[in-house]
């Protein structure tokens, strides 16, 4: 016990690092949105706000791109120097949003802003399971409750710049150094080894290379990339306009309703895990009832209904599924988590790029009742999740039978 009140005060100051890093990539990740009209008089563009939209289409591409290697390099490497490479990205990032003198400077700082993106992925999140092996499903979940509560207090920054008449350029400037803190802070930080103190039969053999084995089960928690996060980020993209449809007079309220139940869900998620509750039995159970909750809204045409379903939505679409299934797809790979939590990064950033897409397709087609269709799009996603966590629990139960709890040899 003397141990493990040791090993948990050892990396406590790396874990305070690591969830201000999320806090403030959750801000990172929207305030470009914020200041869209600022940033666009920067680059030249004067009231164009589309190429905002476009440099912000930059970070999803980056992200994609470096999915493919950032896992790689920090199970090989290490999480220091992938946590260091991260932090500077995103500290170039912010600089270069507010420094740039034209779209095209910009539009290379969102490349380089997903790829800081996904480092911070590879690093910090794999770092925490390592030194906490024990509440692998609670450490990165509480990467989800940080990610949100950046984006939940960033309007109220905004509102308090506006108020005292200080230039939006602090946020950036803050934010820049911020993350320079961190990257030089990381250079000293307390790192776990790569794949923490994993308990094994087997002699280790430094000399023989692990061979790792492919299921149905690591392929649909892979793929839940895609429908964990699609389901909701297509709600918070187009809540408002169903809102305006169904005649309410103040739709913001659903994005706040739905901001606090997301918040408040990652730590009752938290706790439910961490006593006993099963990840797959959430995989399942948080999908179906967003499912229901979109079939209300699709047919109940009633605004007030739609507060309801926003909190619905909040609680079980934004509960940190996509967490819960890094959790489970890096347990299965000790010793390569980093790479598992980027092939999950890489399947969320086709889905960031690819649903938009479809909603914007929809939008054009369906006019008027885009709204409705978009939530019916949102209803299959949900499905698709469901079917995905179905086969991860029956290949889990397979596992138990046989006692298999890793799939590295």
């Amino acid at each position: 016990m003397v141990v493990l009140s040791g090993q948990k005060r050892k990396y406590l100051i790396t874990a305070i690092a690591v969830y201000v890093s999320f806090l403030l990539c959750g801000i990172d990740m929207s305030i470009t949105a914020q200041y869209k009209v600022q940033l666009a008089q920067v680059w030249g563009q004067g009231n164009n706000i589309a190429s905002v939209l476009t440099v912000n289409s930059a970070v999803g591409i980056g992200g994609i791109v470096a999915s493919f290697f950032t896992g790689i390099i920090s199970d090989h490497f290490g999480r220091r120097s992938s946590a260091i490479i991260s932090s500077f990205l995103w500290a170039i990032f912010a600089f270069g949003m507010l420094y740039a003198p034209n779209i095209g400077v910009a539009y290379f700082a969102g490349i380089l802003g997903g790829v800081a993106n996904s480092f911070t992925n590879a690093a910090w999140t794999p770092s925490m399971m390592d030194a906490y092996p024990d509440k692998r499903s609670l450490v990165t979940l509480l990467t989800k409750f940080f990610v949100s509560l950046g984006q939940f207090i960033l309007p109220f920054v905004i509102v308090a710049l506006a108020a005292s008449h200080i230039s939006f350029a602090i946020a950036f400037n803050t934010l820049g150094i911020a993350y320079v803190i961190i990257g030089i802070a990381s250079f000293f930080l307390p790192f776990p080894k790569v794949g923490g103190n994993q308990k094994s039969t087997i002699k280790a053999d430094t000399t023989e290379k692990k061979k790792i084995k492919i299921t149905g089960e690591t392929i649909a928690l892979a793929l839940m990339g895609f429908s964990t996060t699609a389901v909701f980020m297509i709600w918070t993209q187009t809540n408002q306009e169903l809102g305006k449809l169904y005649g309410l007079t103040n739709p913001a309220l659903l994005q706040s309703i739905y901001a606090v139940t997301s918040l408040i869900s990652v730590l009752a998620t938290s706790w439910m895990v961490t006593k006993g509750l099963r990840e797959s039995t959430v995989l399942i159970v948080y999908p179906a009832v967003s499912a229901v909750a979109l079939l209300l809204a699709y047919f109940i045409h009633n605004g007030t209904l739609l507060f309801l379903v926003a909190a619905l939505m909040g609680w079980f679409a934004a509960g940190g599924l996509m967490q819960l299934a890094v959790s489970l797809l890096s347990g299965l790979y000790p010793s390569y988590k980093a790479t598992a939590t980027s092939a999950i990064g890489l399947a969320n950033g086709i889905s960031n790029w690819l649903v938009i897409q479809t909603a914007a397709l929809i939008t054009a087609h369906a006019g008027v009742n885009a709204p409705r269709e978009i939530v019916l799009f949102n209803f299959g996603i949900c499905l698709i999740g469901i079917v995905l966590a179905i086969i991860v629990r029956v290949e889990q139960n397979k596992r138990a039978k046989k006692g298999i709890t890793s799939l590295e040899m």
